[in-house]
């Protein structure tokens, strides 16, 4: 089977189930992480593109999608989250080793454990539960390399046509949502 990207943010909830479903829904399948700034694509720039209503329905909603599913959730008390440092930590540990310990870390802390992964503190001690080295983790996410990485990505992404997360890319094609996983390994065969 091929390999495909998901490109995704620590502050979507579709996100979260998409990663917690990859291993039960693409068994065998690589997939290359992609960390992109949700808040630097045109619909999320101004802040949540959508309401009060709506926001109370896709509380709702994610709570029966991640009951289907078997997958614990717990809403964040801190909402909408900013996962601008945690962003930054994904392409820090891809470069220095720990990444997977690290994202599934992040995920569990931001949707299920409801640690404000917006707060430096917060991050760099889940960094140090990782067994990362948290004094290089803390100065690698302020990086400049680490920063122009992300808006890279970011505008790559948008040049891809992405418009929100999580987003797999199978060759030249796009899969919008958790809930396209079927969709994914499809085209994953048929590659």
């Amino acid at each position: 089977m091929a390999a495909c990207e998901l490109l995704f943010d620590y502050a979507s909830p579709w996100a979260y189930l998409a990663d917690r479903l990859r291993p039960r829904l693409l068994p065998g399948v690589t997939v290359e992480l992609s960390p992109i700034y949700l808040r630097g694509l045109p619909a999320f720039s101004q802040g949540l593109p959508y309401g009060a209503e709506k926001l109370r329905y896709i509380m709702q909603d994610l709570g029966r999608c991640a009951q289907h599913h078997g997958i614990a959730v717990r809403p964040p008390s801190v909402f909408p989250i900013n996962g601008l440092y945690a962003l930054r930590g994904a392409l820090w540990c891809r470069e220095q080793g720990g990444l997977d310990a690290f994202h599934e870390a992040v995920f569990h802390a931001t949707w299920r454990d409801d640690r404000n992964v917006a707060d430096r503190a917060v991050l760099t001690e889940i960094a140090r539960e990782c067994g990362l080295d948290a004094q290089a983790f803390a100065a690698g996410i302020e990086s400049d390399d680490i920063k122009n990485a992300l808006k890279a990505r970011t505008a790559a992404a948008l040049e891809r046509g992405v418009f929100g997360v999580p987003t797999f890319i199978v060759g030249a094609q796009l899969f919008w949502g958790h809930d396209r996983l079927d969709y994914v390994a499809r085209a994953l065969a048929a590659a």
